[in-house]
């Protein structure tokens, strides 16, 4: 029976074998994985097999937030610093590295002492979950943090797309930002293609998907009386084979009172990604907003 690794897994319809040679891991494990319930996989493990995986099928490394929902779903959920947020942010970086060990464990439900215990090595069986549930409670991201840890994935190289792809892209992205800016929901749409896909993510979580580009019209046009004016601005652009990013600078004045809790007249700044993921064909089939 698969495990929920294995599910997920067996969703990307990814080659353990492959995979296996990529990571320097065994097939043997990472079956185990998939379909043994005793079997949990360590941070490293982790980070590598499903990351590995999904850089094989083109997607964005947005899906890695995806995949700790889909394989973890219940992990505990703790904010570590919740106790902190009023304090002056050089206090709270001192104090966030000074958490006694008892309450981190009882946190992220963690068994007692564990934590002694991996220091002097007498266990190694950090779980994937517990520390993705402790990365998380200090606000941290998690693949970053992996990154940082481990290192990148290297998968076999592939080449850019030509330069008048590149273009075609970077005229597209620009065109769909200025539409925005000038809050034309018809303009915004015009190079998406009929079965796009719309993601927003925020704090890690997915609080918005959309099929086709009559829900994502809709959505835009609903959206238009939320502000009175709106303004992206691009701070920088990068191209994968299969897609574009960019970061940008957000600035809005609320039209209205919001449920997050804005009120009308109030200013919005944000810092965000939106990556825009296309179609053979250069119509843009996958758009996702991170912030």
């Amino acid at each position: 029976m698969s495990t929920s690794f294995g599910k997920y897994f067996d969703k990307l319809k990814a080659s353990k074998t492959e995979i296996a040679d990529i990571t320097g891991l065994k097939r043997q494990r990472i079956s185990d994985l998939c379909n043994k319930e005793n079997s949990r996989p360590t941070p490293s493990e982790f980070y590598k097999i499903i990351l590995t995986a999904i850089l094989l099928k083109h997607f964005s490394e947005i899906e890695f937030n995806n995949a700790i929902n889909e394989i973890f779903p219940n992990r505990p959920k703790e904010d570590f610093l919740r106790e902190l947020n009023n304090l002056p942010p050089e206090v709270k970086f001192i104090l966030a590295h000074c958490l006694t060990q008892k309450q981190v464990e009882k946190d992220i439900k963690m068994s007692d002492g564990k934590i002694s215990r991996l220091a002097s090595e007498v266990v190694k069986d950090l779980e994937a979950i517990e520390f993705i549930s402790f990365i998380e409670g200090l606000g941290e991201n998690v693949l970053e943090t992996f990154k940082r840890i481990y290192g990148p994935i290297k998968t076999v190289e592939t080449l850019l797309p030509n330069a008048s792809v590149l273009n075609d892209r970077t005229n597209k992205v620009f065109e769909y930002i200025t539409a925005y800016n000038n809050m034309n929901a018809d303009s915004m749409v015009i190079d998406f293609a009929d079965n796009v896909v719309f993601l927003n993510i925020m704090n890690g979580e997915k609080i918005m998907e959309l099929q086709g580009i009559d829900e994502f019209k809709r959505q835009a046009i609903k959206a238009l009386s939320y502000f009175g004016e709106r303004n992206q601005s691009i701070v920088s652009i990068t191209h994968t084979q299969d897609s574009t990013e960019i970061v940008i600078n957000y600035t809005a004045i609320a039209a209205m009172d919001l449920q997050n809790g804005l009120k009308k007249g109030e200013v919005i700044n944000l810092k965000g990604e939106s990556i825009f993921e296309f179609s053979e064909d250069g119509k843009i089939s996958r758009l996702t907003d991170i912030s």
